[in-house]
Parts: structure tokens; sequence; C-alpha cells
């Protein structure tokens, strides 16, 4: 398949004006800049052969060369710029048409052909290429010389663009799409239809908002549900009649047959058709697993950062290396979707896309359960992360249990002993150790070891938990805690990801989001790999005073390592430094430098 088939690959001309702003404007605009970069490096890295698979090859008109239209999107997600805007700025702003390599009076292209770039590298997949062009020029900067992987692994929410209703507003939205599907493809008048059907109320502004209703008055509400339910049951028999001899697979009935899904998935989470007590539908109590929080964006999941804090959306999900914290591999899940999902085959793309050897997996407790150990142990890693916690903040946990497996007895921290052990059976094996009532009822300390009021403590100790128990003595030892410190690289970066946009979704579906995560992901490391660029001269400049001098090479070496390295925000100035202030006390020499 072949999006915009009709072009052919257009190629960015290799002899360079010379009166190009890229050439007579580099200075003005700032060489060490991020358009500076991409003037100069851009051409290197992003090629017009990259993309020769979404276009034609035999015939056609040749398209805007890809190589600049893949510059212009990695500007607009620095700048976070519209189309509209990204194509005016094309025309106007000087570091636009520097890093572009325009001329003065040239404007790059129409904003539907930026639009129909994006959906190509969408359809096809091929968004990918940008991180990984991405990695290589960090990389090239000299970002990337360790042989073996430290990654590091985190997520953070992505807000969805869709909106968020409640559940009468969320059905009578699929009520409509509905009517609106089936009248399209059958050519009805959809307002003859309407007015026959009686679903007037599903075409305002807002379906809660045409009702005139007491909402204090629980049956008002109720008797509101089952016209919500009547009206959703007339749409679905129009979809039926609409579909009516169309053969399951054909095309012009996909959009249809999807909206009609929807409504009847809607239905089925939010409403009891037929409750216990013969009432007529009303709201279904609780929350349905992997509800549709919205019909515009039907794949977005309502989800919890923390046990206080929920959003609606999806979720990022990043591998980073520790060292300097190029991004190396992106994902957007769910917002409902554990943090661990996925998190292997994560790994393992950052792990191809680096060319490193994995050594080691740092992630917070999210990726500190068994499986996940596992999964990630058998990449040939070493995983560093918390293992969950046993017991609630505040009870005694296993540990401050003493366990004597010879003698079948288990003791608590008031010094009770156990009356009896049942065995435990399946795929966890072990003993539950039970204490006695008598002794648990009046016990001083059982605020602390139990929330029952009535029943006794029970301690289970299988083979899961012994590993957990290894796991949690793990954590204090000096060489956990020193890697685990190092895994604040991975927040860093999805840190400068929210700055560029990332909190909040530009399009609808995941697929869409994913792109725009790879895109800021391409774009953080790009700044990256300037930001080192830049700093190198000046590094250079510093080398020649310092040996003039007669500096000591270790004082140099710290001073080189202060100023290469990305995690510093801000350098002392170069007076102040050859004054002898702000250099590091002690710093570790980098061969390699």
């Amino acid at each position: 398949m072949v999006c915009g088939g009709e072009s052919m690959l257009g190629r960015r001309s290799p002899q360079r004006e010379l009166f190009r702003p890229d050439h007579t404007l580099s200075s003005h605009v700032g060489e060490e800049t991020f358009y500076g970069w991409l003037a100069k490096h851009g051409p290197e890295w992003f090629q017009d052969e990259d993309f020769a698979g979404l276009y034609r090859e035999d015939f056609g008109r040749p398209s805007v060369p890809p190589s600049q239209l893949c510059i212009a999107l990695l500007l607009q997600t620095h700048e976070g710029a519209s189309d509209e805007e990204a194509i005016e700025r094309s025309a106007y702003d000087l570091r636009w048409k520097v890093a572009l390599g325009l001329e003065l009076e040239e404007k790059l292209c129409a904003k539907s052909t930026l639009q129909l770039f994006r959906a190509k590298l969408i359809v096809h997949e091929a968004y990918g290429q940008l991180l990984e062009k991405s990695v290589g020029a960090c990389r090239a900067a000299g970002l990337m010389k360790r042989r073996k992987l430290e990654a590091a692994v985190d997520t953070t929410p992505i807000l969805g663009r869709g909106a968020v209703k409640d559940t009468y507003n969320l059905v009578s939205d699929a009520i409509r799409r509905v009517v609106v599907e089936a009248c399209a493809l059958k050519h009805w008048d959809a307002e003859v239809v309407v007015a026959e059907q009686g679903l007037g109320r599903h075409f305002g502004s807002s379906f809660k908002g045409a009702v005139e209703l007491d909402w204090s008055d629980p049956g008002a509400r109720r008797a509101l549900v089952a016209q919500l339910v009547a009206d959703a049951r007339v749409a679905l028999e129009l979809a039926k009649s609409a579909l009516r001899g169309y053969g399951g697979d054909s095309e012009v009935t996909g959009k249809l047959r999807e909206v009609r899904d929807l409504l009847a998935d809607v239905l089925q989470q939010d409403i009891d058709e037929a409750p216990a007590d013969g009432g007529g539908p009303q709201i279904r109590r609780g929350t349905a697993r992997d509800r549709i929080v919205s019909t515009t964006d039907p794949e977005m999941r309502h989800g919890h950062k923390s046990h206080s804090k929920g959003f609606e959306g999806y979720k990022a999900s990043v591998v980073v290396e520790s060292e300097n914290g190029v991004i190396l591999a992106v994902d957007a899940q769910p917002a409902n979707a554990p943090d661990r999902e996925g998190a292997k085959e994560l790994v393992a793309e950052a792990v191809e896309r680096s060319g490193q050897e994995l050594e080691r997996v740092l992630g917070d407790t999210a990726y500190g359960d068994s499986e996940t150990r596992r999964e990630l142990t058998s990449l040939g890693a070493e995983v560093i992360a918390k293992a969950p916690p046993g017991t609630r903040r505040g009870y005694y946990g296993l540990e401050d249990f003493r366990i004597d497996p010879r003698r079948g007895l288990a003791r608590c921290p008031a010094g009770k002993r156990s009356i009896r052990r049942d065995r435990v059976k399946g795929e966890d094996p072990g003993w539950r150790y039970i204490f006695s009532r008598r002794d648990c009822g009046p016990c001083a300390l059982r605020t602390q070891c139990t929330k029952s009021r009535v029943a006794a403590r029970v301690v289970q100790v299988t083979a899961k938990t012994r590993e957990l128990q290894r796991l949690r003595r793990g954590q204090r030892t000096k060489h956990f805690q020193r890697c685990y410190r190092r895994r604040v690289v991975a927040e860093h970066a999805l840190a400068r990801m929210v700055r560029r946009g990332l909190r909040q979704a530009r399009y609808f579906g995941r697929v869409k989001v994913t792109f725009q995560t790879t895109l800021i992901g391409a774009v953080t490391n790009l700044s990256l790999a300037a930001g080192v660029g830049a700093l190198r001269p000046l590094c250079q400049a510093l080398q020649g005073v310092w040996a003039a001098l007669k500096i000591p090479r270790p004082a140099f070496m710290a001073l080189r390592t202060l100023y290469e390295s990305p995690r510093v925000q801000r350098a002392p100035s170069p007076e102040l430094l050859l004054l002898g202030f702000g250099m590091p006390e002690t710093a570790p020499s980098r061969p390699d430098l």
C-alpha cells in the first residue's frame, strides 16, 4: 500500500547555492543552536533515500524532498507549532530557513503536503527511523562510547485529546455517530430520519443540557436512563437496516460497523439493562474493566499514576541509557496498562538500537515483580528495581516474624507462637502459619498487624515470598543503592520530553500518540547532540589555554568533564574558570575524551 502514490520521490539538490541562508546566515542564527545543527548535520542524518518506500518509483510528479519535510516535522515539534504555523515559519523565520536550506523568498510547501507526509510515516510505520537517526547523531557526538548499556525505564501520563464525558453524554454521542454514519452510507436525509425516529435531543450541544429533569430525583434519573437505552436500541436497529445487503468485509461499511460496535460496548460497560430489582435499566455500579471514556478517541482509558491522582489518555514508556540520558526506545500504552507491560520488548528494541551489550536495567517498583524480573533477566541483564511491598505501610510484614520451618512454627512481634500450619499447593507452594484468636484478640499490637476485627493473623511463606525477601535484603546493599540512584536519568529525560509537549496528546488514537512520542524523543536526542557539539570547541580552546598555563592534566580533565556532560544545566563562565572558580574539587578522569 502506498499513501499518496501519485507522487515520485523528490530529491534535494546536492548543489548548495553560495548565497543561501544556511550559508550566509548560519553564524547569525548560531551554529551551536538546534537550528544551526540541523542546517549542518540534518542532510547527513536525514536523506531522501531513507523515505523511498513512501513514494512511487515509476511515475508521478516529484514530491517535496522528504528530508526537508522530516526536518520541518522536527522543527515543528521543537517549537510546538501547528501545521499552519510551521508552514508560515518556513516562509518568514530565518532560523527555519537556515535549518531547512530554503531561499529567503521560498516557502517549504503547502500545509496539506506536510500533513500527507506525516500520514505516510504513520501508515507505513516509518517514523521509528527518526528516533534511530537521533540515536546515531548522539553516538557521533560522543555520547554513547561505553561498550555495555545500562538502561533506565520509566513511564509518564499523556492526557488524551478526546472529550471525556459522563455516561449520559457518552451514550448520546455514540447514538448520534451511528445515525450520522447510517445516513451517510444509505444517502438518507438525516433530518428526516432523526425526526421520524425521535432522536432529535441527541443532536444538540449536550444531551443533558437538552433534558428538563430534576437531577436530585433518583427515580427521574432512572427513567431517563431507560429512555436513553431505548434510543440506543433504535439507533442499533437503524444500523442493522443500513448494513443489510452488504458483505461483512465490505470497506464502505467499515465506519458504520465501528461506531455501531462502540455504541454496543458503551451500553454494556455503563448500563445494567436488567438489574435484580426489576425496576428497569440503571447506570451500572462500579467501573467496568477497560472502560471506554471517550467516543471521539475510543482507545483512551482511565489510568492512575498514583493512588490519589487519575487521568484519561495514554501512558508513555521510555528506555534511556543512564550515562548521558539518550532516549533509545519509546512507546505509548493505554492509561490503564501496567507500567511493566511491554517492558521486555521495549528494552530489547533499545538494545538493538544502541548497538551495545545490555548490562543492567534500572526501574522503579513497577518493574520489581518476579515475572518482570524474569523477562528482563532473559535478555542477559541485571535488574535493579525495588521489590513490591509485601504489606501495607504501617503493618508488620513477613520480615517481622521469626519462622522456624524445621519445627513448623512462627513467632510474631509480640512473642506469640502460631498454633498450626497448613500446606499451600499450586504454582507457588509453601506453608501458611495460623495464629490463635485468643492471642490476637487482646494483643496491644493488633492494629499494626491486621485490619480484621475478629480474625487472627495468618502468615504465608512460599517460594515467591522468600524470593521477595531476598530481593528486599539486596536493596540495602551499597551496590543496589549506587545503581538505583542512576535511575533518575529516565525521569530527567521524561521531564525534557514533557517540556516539548508530551503531556498533552495532539492526535487521536494510540498509533498517532506513539508517533508524537517518537518525534518528541528524536527532538530531545538531537537537542542533546547539538548541545554537546556546541561545547566541544570551547573545551578545545580551553585545552590550549590550560597547556600554555601548564595546568596539570587531571585538573583539565575535570573541567572538560564538567563542560561536556549533558547533565550540567549551566556551567560556570570561561572567565571564572580561567580564574580558578567554579571548577569541581574532584572529578573522575575520562580516557575516552
